[in-house]
């Protein structure tokens, strides 16, 4: 693509509007030949002119028969797009370097079946999309995360060229939605070996001391002692789950992953891929831990995972 075509299409981007969901309707969808129909209109052109010239009737039924041909595949093209609805769908974060999946639903609430095809304003690889009439389907766009931080879903190009092959019907989406991407994991062994225990480095009292600050039911994890484990549950719906509770129950070491392990002369981005990777080590391991950053921290809870990830990918030093 031209340097100047290619500026002139970022600033017609930028000026869309960001939305969540959307229908197509007339303003939005561009019609334009595709090459074997602009090939088609000139040899209908030549056509006319010769008829015109040589008075040959057959000559004028094959021009007008093939400018009818476009018409109607401006129409059925037109048709392909009209009333189609879009939403945006929620995104999985994933590392610096990997490709995300941005997610989008597609709704053909009519009679008319529809061929589409999607692809990003970043290039890479289109997306083929078949939707029969009354059917709904999800689909995703790959977007590469070059950065660590929270990154917009890209403007979306949807096309169709069917049923016909003559004329192109296309809009511009620009969904609403975004997609993190997590420091990259940078083993750390010698800070992962280190364990404190919770408060000042000392066990808590047993699990019958601190029932009063049960927390939530969780997966059962190897370790847990039989007093953590829920028998109501257990025998009525035949599931393994520990009770949780706000300080860790005696024997259970939780672990402190702090932005003050490392040397002031570490960058930013060095400590958040060795706290990115302990945070997964931690997980996989089934263990407790506490992350620290300026500015917050991320208890053990449901849905640890997300959050320390997502306050990894997020993170800015405090001004």
């Amino acid at each position: 693509m031209l340097p100047f075509r290619k500026r002139l299409r970022g600033w017609w981007l930028r000026r869309l509007p960001l939305e969540a969901a959307c229908r197509l309707g007339q303003r939005r969808i561009y019609l334009l030949p595709t090459r074997f129909g602009l090939l088609l209109l000139l040899v209908a052109a030549a056509v006319w002119v010769g008829a015109l010239n040589y008075a040959v009737s057959l000559a004028y039924v094959l021009a007008f028969w093939v400018i009818g041909l476009l018409l109607v595949a401006v129409l059925m093209a037109y048709r392909q797009l009209a009333g189609l609805q879009l939403q945006v769908q929620e995104a999985e974060g994933v590392f610096v370097g990997q490709f995300a999946e941005c997610r989008l639903h597609l709704c053909n609430n009519t009679a008319l079946p529809r061929q589409l095809l999607l692809q990003s304003e970043q290039g890479g690889e289109w997306v083929s999309c078949t939707l029969a009439a009354m059917e709904q389907q999800s689909l995703a766009i790959a977007q590469l995360l070059k950065q660590r931080g929270r990154h917009a879903y890209p403007a979306i190009r949807l096309w169709s060229t069917a049923p016909f092959g003559l004329i192109r019907a296309f809009a511009w989406w620009r969904p609403d939605g975004s997609v993190l991407a997590y420091p990259l994991p940078l083993p750390d062994r010698a800070h992962q070996d280190r364990r404190y225990e919770a408060g000042r480095g000392r066990h808590v009292g047993h699990v019958g001391d601190d029932e009063d600050d049960f927390s939530h039911l969780g997966e059962y994890r190897q370790g847990d002692t039989p007093r953590q484990i829920a028998w109501s549950v257990l025998a009525r719906r035949d599931v393994l789950a520990s009770k949780r509770f706000a300080s860790q129950p005696r024997g259970q070491a939780l672990h402190q992953l702090a932005w003050q392990d490392y040397p002031a002369l570490l960058d930013v981005e060095s400590r958040l891929s060795r706290l990115c990777w302990r945070v997964l080590q931690c997980e996989k391991a089934g263990q407790h831990y506490r992350l620290q950053l300026p500015g917050g921290v991320v208890e053990p809870q449901p849905g640890q995972r997300a959050l320390a990830l997502a306050a990894l990918a997020e993170f800015r030093l405090p001004t």
